[in-house]
This record gives C-alpha cells, structure tokens and sequence, in this order.
C-alpha cells in the first residue's frame, strides 16, 4: 500500500522524536552523580583535622541494586575535579560514611579490598596484603555499624591510616604511607566501585541537556 505525503511526515516525525527520547534516556546516565544531600544527609563544608583545615569535595550515595546503603564524603586540603589532582595533593585526608541501613563493617572491607586490588598492579597489591590484613582485624572488632552510624577512614602524614566509629578510634594506625592511596581509589581510581560516585566525590556536573544535544 503506497504511503500519502502525510503519513511519510508522521513517520519522520515519529522516528525523530523516537531518536530524541533515545538520547535524552541515555543522558541521565552522566548525570546520575548524586549529593549525599538527595537522602537528607549534609556534610559541612569544611572539618579540622589535627589541626588542618580540609574542604568538602564532594559526596555521593552508595547503592545496592535500588537499595541505598551509605553516604560518603571526601575531605581534602584543596578542592579538586580531577582524581589526579586530589592524589598529587599532600596533607590529611577523609572518607567520611554515613550508614543509611545497617550493614557488616566486613562488607565494606570487601568493598575496599576489591578496590584495592582492581586498582593496583599485582607488585603493588602484594605488597599491601600486611596492611589489608591489619584492617581486617580492625573491623573485627567493629563487626556492625547502623544506620545513622559515621564511620571515618583518615589520613594523616607520618601518623598513617585510621579507622573511626561516632568519632572513635577502632585501633592504631596503618603506617603504610600507600595504604591510604589506594583505599581511596576504591572510588576514585580508573575502576571505582561505580563511575557515578566518583563523579559524585569530584563534584561532577553533567552538561546540561540542551548543550549536550547541540
């Protein structure tokens, strides 16, 4: 059956808006990074640690399938948008967790300890095994953290990696001056546990939708 000139142009039309809705369904993907405030949890701007100053960069949202399961900011001495940046910088460091629901401190060992290896080469994940291990003991002595639980993973120069709960320390520093590093690139390395926190811990902005279409 031949089409009228009329039923071409809806079917242009149609391909057109089916193409636009394609694309504007892929958009939300750059910019799924959420603040920490989307769940009514707010970091403050800036903390003091041992003394220093350290600025909020950014915060996001940790899920499990649909689930949410914590929050987490990151502390620095200079505000930056590039991963590179942030581990060029010196000085005390913060990974800041708030719990959403309760959840094994082992879990989030896993988490970490996952990141660590997927971010290192094999040389240099051996050679933190010793201070894997030592967190392992740590948060076995945690075993649990609840919801509305702050739990703290800190840097501090020539004093090492801590572990907090509610402001607490859960045991002696890690001296290894690259445990820390690594930790972070759990979330900030080029396989972070999901892209979309990452973005979220360097205050990522998407483009907006029209200049991304333009």
């Amino acid at each position: 059956m031949l089409l009228t000139l009329a039923g071409m142009a809806r079917i242009g039309r149609n391909a057109l808006l089916t193409a636009g809705l394609t694309l504007l369904t892929g958009l939300p993907q750059l910019a799924r990074a959420q603040s920490a405030d989307v769940v009514g949890v707010h970091y403050p701007a800036a903390i003091k640690v041992e003394g220093n100053n350290l600025t909020l960069n950014g915060s996001g949202i940790s899920y499990r399938a649909v689930a949410k399961l914590y929050t987490v900011g990151l502390y620095v001495p200079q505000k930056a948008s590039k991963s590179d940046a942030i581990f060029a910088t010196g000085g005390p460091k913060q990974l800041r967790f708030v719990m959403l629901q309760g959840m094994r401190v082992d879990e989030l060992g896993k988490v970490i300890t996952k990141g660590i290896e997927n971010n290192s080469s094999r040389e240099e994940f051996f050679k933190l095994i010793p201070s894997i291990r030592m967190m392992g003991e740590e948060f076995s002595r945690i075993k649990r953290l609840n919801a509305g639980d702050i739990f703290a993973i800190e840097f501090v120069p020539k004093r090492g990696t801590m572990f907090f709960v509610n402001g607490q320390p859960a045991g002696l520093p890690l001296e290894d001056v690259g445990f820390f590093p690594a930790v972070l690139r759990t979330w900030l390395g080029n396989r972070p546990v999901t892209q979309d926190l990452k973005d979220a811990l360097l205050d990522y902005k998407a483009p907006p939708v029209l200049d991304a279409l333009q």
